[in-house]
C-alpha cells in the first residue's frame, strides 16, 4: 500500500567541479515521506537511479531534466541544459491512485493539475514552482519568470498549493493571489517564515532559529511536512508549524543526509516551546 505519491522530474543538478546530483521536489518529497514513516512512491521522468526504499516508476526517456546555478554580481541565475519528456496520467499506476496524499512537483510544468483527477479520495498538494518558470526553445537556456495564469477549473481538485516568494521575484501581491486560489495556499518567505492562507484568510507562520547550512529542498520539505501532517490532524495551523520546523531541521545540513524524523522535528518545535 503507497501512502504518499510525488510526481515530477527527478532532476540532474550540475554542481561545482563538475559534478552532478539528483533533485527536484518529486525526490526530496518522496524521501522525506519516507523518514516520517509512510510508503512513498515517485512517478518520473528520468534516468537517475532510484531512491533506496521509494517505489519508483520512470517514463523512457534519455534524459534527466538537468539544471545548473551560475553565480553572477546580479546575483544567482538557473540555468536549463536537458529536459525529460512530461508525464501523462496514463503513466499513473492504478494500484497508486488509492494513496491517501499526492504532490504534484512540477520543475519544467510536466505535471498538469489535471493528473489531481486520478486520485479522487486524496489529499492533493501541489508547488506551484515549475509552473512558474519559462525558457527559451535553444539548450542550455537561462530560466525566466512565467506569468501563470491557471483557471479556477484547472485548480479545482486541488487542497493546498505553496510557492515562494522568490519564485515571483518577491511580488507579494502575486503571490496572494496564486495562494488564494485554493482552499489553503502557503507562501514561504526562507527566514522571515511564511503565510498561511486558509479560504483567503492570512496566517503568519514564523520560522524556526536554525543557523542555514544548504537551503537546497527546504520548501520541498515545508510543502510534504505540512501535508503529511495535515492529513493526520485536519489542523492547518498546527500543521504549518511541524512544517516550518522540518524545514529549519534541512537547512542546517546539506542533501539527504539532513532530511529530518519525527523526533528531531519533534526536538525543534520543543526547544522553542521551552524559550518562550
Amino acid at each position: 500500500m503507497i501512502d504518499f505519491v510525488a510526481i515530477g522530474h527527478v532532476t540532474r543538478d550540475l554542481l561545482p567541479q563538475h559534478t552532478a546530483a539528483p533533485g527536484g521536489t518529486a525526490r526530496f518529497a518522496a524521501l522525506l515521506a519516507r523518514r516520517l514513516g509512510l510508503h512513498a512512491a515517485i512517478v518520473t521522468a528520468s534516468v537517475e537511479p532510484a531512491p533506496l526504499g521509494v517505489a519508483w516508476i520512470s517514463l523512457p526517456t534519455t534524459v534527466s531534466s538537468t539544471f545548473e546555478n551560475r553565480y553572477t554580481p546580479a546575483g544567482r541565475q538557473q540555468w536549463l541544459h536537458a529536459i525529460a519528456p512530461s508525464i501523462p496520467v496514463s503513466a499513473l499506476p492504478a494500484a497508486w491512485r488509492t494513496a491517501p496524499i499526492v504532490l504534484l512537483g512540477p520543475v519544467l510544468h510536466e505535471c498538469s493539475p489535471d493528473l489531481a483527477g486520478a486520485f479522487p479520495g486524496a489529499l492533493i498538494g501541489a508547488t506551484a514552482q515549475g509552473w512558474l518558470r519559462d525558457w527559451n526553445t535553444d539548450l542550455p537556456t537561462p530560466i525566466r519568470p512565467r506569468r501563470w495564469r491557471p483557471t479556477p477549473a484547472e485548480l479545482s481538485r486541488l487542497h493546498v498549493l505553496t510557492l515562494s516568494s522568490e519564485d515571483v521575484a518577491g511580488d507579494d501581491e502575486l503571490a496572494a493571489y496564486y495562494a488564494r486560489l485554493v482552499p489553503i495556499g502557503i507562501v514561504t518567505h526562507g527566514a522571515a517564515g511564511a503565510t498561511l492562507f486558509i479560504h483567503g484568510k492570512p496566517h503568519h507562520i514564523p520560522a524556526f532559529p536554525a543557523q542555514e547550512s544548504d537551503p537546497t529542498g527546504a520548501g520541498d520539505v515545508f510543502t510534504t511536512a505540512f501535508l503529511i501532517r495535515l492529513w493526520e490532524t485536519g489542523d492547518p495551523v498546527g500543521a504549518a508549524h511541524f512544517a516550518a520546523a522540518a524545514a529549519a531541521c534541512v537547512v542546517e545540513g546539506v542533501g539527504d543526509m539532513a532530511l529530518p524524523d519525527r523526533v528531531q522535528i519533534a526536538q525543534r518545535m520543543a526547544r522553542v516551546s521551552d524559550h518562550g
